[in-house]
């Protein structure tokens, strides 16, 4: 389960980035600068950073976010957008809380690229409220209006009632799109963990009914597969007895147990996009992983099935990282640095239309 740490920011120190391209060979073997920076898995060492805020993590208490003052000293240096809008998007009998971020006056008043952003948490966790801090960030670095979504969190809303949220949000911000200020009649979605699969999904299911509404998907870290598959990774970072990266094979597994009802196969293509037909009109993807992740392996093995299924994917990967840099980016500089990556990719997208 991913916990955000406000006590920690004072603490931890953040460093440089590193960039691999898919099918590059990073396991070379090499020792960690220190010993107590390696992992289980042969020549991958824990960036320093993470090294602490992992033993830090440890050592906190239960709820850290009880601080006054922690939360005090987390509003003041909270990024700060123009403009913020909370509504629902009704549809059939269920109504789903939105958030809308314009980031710059500019952007409440002339066309502006669109992200629809879906949170993580295992489908059972996470809310527009956690994720708030990050997503205004990446906000003011992309300059897109963000939508965020508090969709149904399984084990009371099984699968597909998040998907079956997220699907009604995007055909309302494309109805709606002229009204939102959106640029262009497509949309990029973005999710992170549990959000990228939704992510990936929402593309999946839009090809399948021959819409063409999305430009790109952005996917971080994304769980793949529902399918019990002994990827490296997961044998390496769910079961290293020194320490959890902040996934853990109890959790993975109640994830799975919560989120799948007993009548939907584990190979179902919209909840394990890696056991999809990937051919068709599939949206550009970008991956952002993690190298120290036991989701890692099946985002890499996505990114290469995309590619030969003949479909546009660019794989980046943070050596080191752990899972969540993301939404921890107050503490690693991987997530800021991955937020300017976000948004030269999509500026791309407009450059060439």
């Amino acid at each position: 389960m991913k916990r955000h740490i406000p006590l920690l920011i004072l603490t931890l120190i953040v460093s440089s980035f590193t960039l691999i391209a898919v099918n590059s060979v990073t396991d070379d073997h090499q020792p960690c600068r220190k010993a107590k920076y390696a992992t289980a898995e042969p020549g991958t060492c824990l960036d320093p950073k993470a090294y602490r805020f992992l033993k830090a993590l440890d050592r906190v208490e239960q709820n850290p976010y009880d601080n006054e003052f922690a939360k005090r000293v987390i509003d003041f240096f909270e990024p700060g957008v123009h403009r913020i809008l909370d509504t629902l998007v009704a549809y059939e009998n269920n109504s789903v809380p939105v958030r809308i971020y314009y980031p710059t006056k500019t952007s409440t008043k002339t066309p502006t690229p669109l992200i629809l952003f879906i949170h993580g948490g295992g489908f059972m966790f996470g809310s527009i409220e956690e994720y708030d801090m990050a997503v205004k960030k990446l906000a003011r670095i992309t300059g897109n209006i963000i939508i965020s979504v508090d969709y149904s969190l399984a084990p009371d809303h099984p699968f597909p009632a998040a998907l079956d949220d997220i699907y009604a949000v995007k055909d309302w911000i494309i109805q709606n799109r002229k009204k939102l200020g959106m640029k262009g009649d497509k949309i990029t979605v973005m999710g992170d963990s549990a959000g990228g699969n939704l992510a990936t999904v929402l593309s999946l299911r839009s090809r399948d009914e021959n819409l063409d509404h999305i430009l790109c998907q952005i996917l971080y870290y994304p769980p793949t597969t529902f399918k019990e598959i002994e990827f490296p990774s997961r044998l390496y970072f769910l079961r290293d007895e020194r320490r959890n990266y902040l996934l853990s094979e109890e959790f993975v597994k109640a994830i799975k147990t919560n989120y799948l009802p007993e009548s939907v196969e584990d190979s179902n293509p919209y909840v394990s996009p890696l056991e999809a037909d990937l051919t068709g009109n599939i949206p550009p993807v970008l991956i952002i992983n993690a190298q120290v992740d036991p989701l890692r392996d099946e985002g890499r093995r996505y990114a290469s099935k995309l590619s030969d299924a003949g479909q546009e994917v660019t794989y980046i990967e943070y050596d080191g990282m752990i899972h969540g840099f993301f939404n921890l980016y107050m503490i690693f500089k991987e997530g800021k640095e991955s937020m300017k990556l976000v948004r030269n990719y999509i500026a791309d997208f407009y450059k060439e239309s």
